[in-house]
């Protein structure tokens, strides 16, 4: 939060998600700032592997890939980020996660069988870019909308 938030970085990465050519045009190096995040994910993913080969004291590639980074996206997608970049919160991820973590327990409790449950979290993903997609539009025609009548408000004033 602090880094996304309060940070000249942070505020690179929001703007780069937002409009990257606007970003670029305003006087960001928009490669240094996408290879940087890059590098950061890089390495916080091999730490978190570290720690996670450490918990469960086994390096195995056939115990590990369990899909995490479905549930990972899934909890992001629940939790309002953008899958075009440049929106969402921590807050939001929380958020999600603890949905997530309720829609695995609902369908626990319907009975629906385990295999299905990676369609169940496609399924959400699916909903989700959905739902960002017509928001998307919502807000474009919003934008429009209300451009129009600024521009008919100062035509008419002239």
């Amino acid at each position: 939060w602090v880094v996304l938030h309060r940070s000249v970085f942070g505020r690179y990465l929001y703007a780069i998600g937002k409009n990257e050519e606007a970003a670029k045009y305003s006087g960001i190096r928009t490669g240094r700032v996408v290879m940087a995040a890059y590098v950061i994910c890089g390495v916080l993913t091999a730490l978190s592997a570290i720690y996670f080969a450490m918990y469960t004291r086994s390096i195995s590639p056939a115990s590990h890939g369990q899909f995490y980074e479905l549930y990972a996206i899934a909890a992001a997608v629940l939790g309002g980020f953008s899958l075009r970049g440049g929106e969402g919160s921590l807050i939001g991820v929380i958020l999600g996660t603890v949905l997530l973590q309720e829609l695995q327990n609902l369908v626990n409790l319907l009975g629906i069988p385990s295999s299905l449950n990676f369609a169940v979290m496609g399924g959400v993903i699916l909903i989700g870019v959905l739902v960002d997609q017509q928001w998307g539009v919502y807000r474009e025609r919003r934008l429009m909308l209300e451009a129009t009548r600024k521009g008919m408000a100062g035509a008419a004033a002239e």
